[in-house]
Parts: structure tokens; C-alpha cells; sequence
């Protein structure tokens, strides 16, 4: 009977113990049923958008960019100034190097007239040591042959003025002879030839394509000038103007260089004119 009691006892607990375990199933199932959604529910919503700056940030950032886009052009801009400040530099040292070389230059052409003025002065006195009728009669005599040969070929307007001169100062020449003046004659014979070399020399300089230097006259010209005349520091127009000659003052060619004469002036003042703005003086 007590036997039977607990077999009896057994039986009445096991429904107990089946309705627990149904339900710790239906507890776990209805877990799981919520954290299956859950993650269907997490995966189907939508990704926040992201989150804008606020706008006084978005105004920093535009700032930033525009003063580093202000320092890349004020570093090309510098870059390109330092470049052309080089460039200058550069140009400045050459010009320098030239007017070193041309002062050098203009110093040895000075010294060179200095040397041929000292010379000029011999060979007038040796002209009128040799002033004889034959002596001048000779160099008168050169003098036009030379001039026959020029005009071989067409003058220039340029040739044609120094032309003139040369031809003013032969015609003096041969009546200085005429008058049985013989130093007279060769010295104005001496003037002419110089006037005919200058024509000739500057032809050859041109034909062979050669730069034109500073050529004194073998003999000083007394000239005049034709008109108020600028007298430049260079054979050039661009040159520095040292004074002005007065119509009618007194002049010496000392040298050419092309169309311009190197003279002095009375009262000793050296410079450049153009050889279209004198003439020969003849007479007293």
C-alpha cells in the first residue's frame, strides 16, 4: 500500500514537471521570436544621416581654404618677382660690364687724339717746312685724283655734304696757289684730303661690315658751324648734350666716326656733331 502511495505520488508530479518544461520552451521560443524581430527591425531601419556641421563651422572651414589658396598665389606671385628681380640684376651687371668696356675704350680713344693732335701739329709745321711750288702743286694734285675716285660711285646726301667741304676746300687751295701762296695751299689741300678719306674710309667700314671706330684726321680742319649745333658727349642723338655751338663759331675737327665729327671748340670744349651741320672755313 505505502508502495503503491509513492508510485501514485510519482505519477501526479510528472504533469507537474512536463507543464514547467512546455513552458520554459514557450519562455525561451517567445526570447527567441523577440530577439529574431529585434534584429529585423534593427537591420530594416535606415542609417542616420550624418550629422552636419554646424554652420559656423562650415564658415571657419570656407575661410581656411580661401587664406590657403591666398598663400599659394602670393608664393607664386613672390616666386615670379624674385625671378624678374633676377632677371634685372642680370641685365644691369651686363650693362655695367659694357660701360666699363666703353670707358676703357673712350679713355684710349683719348689718348690716342691726344697722341695724333701732338702729331697734327708736326705735320703742319713739316707742311710748311716743304711749301714749295712743286711740294704743292704735288699734294693739290693728289688731292683731286682722290677726289676723282669718289666719284666712281654715287654719294650718299651724308657724302655728298663732306663731298662738298672737300671740294670748298680744294678750290681754296688752288687759288692759294694761284696767289703763289704755297703754305696756304697745302694746308688747305691737307683739310680736302682729309674730308676725301673720311668718305672712303667710312665705304670700307660699311662694305665689309666692320664696327666704326674713332678715326682722327691727319691734320686738325678749321671749320665752322653752319647753325646752332648741340655738341653731344657720343657720336650718337641719344647722347648727352655738353652745350650748344653758336652759328658761325670757330671749330677743329680732330677725328670722325661715321657721320659725326669730334671737335673743339674755342674755348677748348670737346664733343660730337654731325658733319652736316659744319662747314669748311676758308679765308680769314
Amino acid at each position: 500500500m505505502k508502495g503503491f502511495s509513492i508510485q501514485m505520488g510519482r505519477l501526479c508530479w510528472l504533469p507537474q514537471i512536463g507543464a514547467r518544461r512546455v513552458l520554459g520552451w514557450i519562455i525561451l521560443l517567445v526570447l527567441g521570436l523577440n530577439m529574431i524581430g529585434c534584429s529585423i527591425l534593427l537591420k530594416s531601419q535606415p542609417e542616420p544621416p550624418p550629422v552636419a556641421p554646424p554652420e559656423s563651422g562650415l564658415k571657419e572651414h570656407q575661410e581656411i581654404e580661401r587664406m590657403q589658396k591666398l598663400l599659394m598665389e602670393k608664393e607664386a606671385e613672390k616666386e615670379v618677382q624674385q625671378q624678374e628681380i633676377e632677371r634685372l640684376q642680370k641685365i644691369v651687371a651686363e650693362k655695367e660690364a659694357q660701360l666699363r668696356v666703353q670707358q676703357a675704350r673712350q679713355q684710349d680713344q683719348a689718348k690716342t687724339l691726344q697722341e695724333t693732335s701732338s702729331q697734327a701739329v708736326h705735320a703742319q709745321v713739316k707742311l710748311r717746312r716743304l711749301a714749295t711750288r712743286p711740294a704743292a702743286a704735288s699734294t693739290i694734285a693728289e688731292a683731286e685724283v682722290a677726289m676723282e675716285n669718289l666719284k666712281s660711285s654715287q654719294f650718299t646726301e651724308s657724302e655728298q655734304v663732306v663731298q662738298s667741304q672737300a671740294q670748298r676746300l680744294l678750290n681754296t687751295a688752288a687759288a692759294s696757289y694761284a696767289e703763289d701762296n704755297y703754305v696756304v695751299a697745302m694746308e688747305y689741300a691737307a683739310y680736302a684730303r682729309g674730308f676725301i678719306d673720311m668718305i672712303k674710309n667710312n665705304r670700307a667700314i660699311k662694305m665689309s661690315d666692320s664696327r666704326r671706330v674713332i678715326t682722327p684726321f691727319e691734320v686738325p680742319i678749321p671749320l665752322r658751324a653752319a647753325t646752332n649745333s648741340n655738341l653731344r658727349q657720343n657720336p650718337a642723338l641719344s647722347a648727352a648734350v655738353l652745350g650748344v655751338v653758336k652759328k658761325d663759331s670757330p671749330i677743329i675737327a680732330e677725328a670722325y666716326q661715321g657721320d659725326w665729327l669730334r671737335i673743339q671748340t674755342a674755348d677748348r670744349l670737346s664733343g660730337w656733331v654731325l658733319n652736316t651741320l659744319v662747314e669748311a672755313q676758308v679765308g680769314k
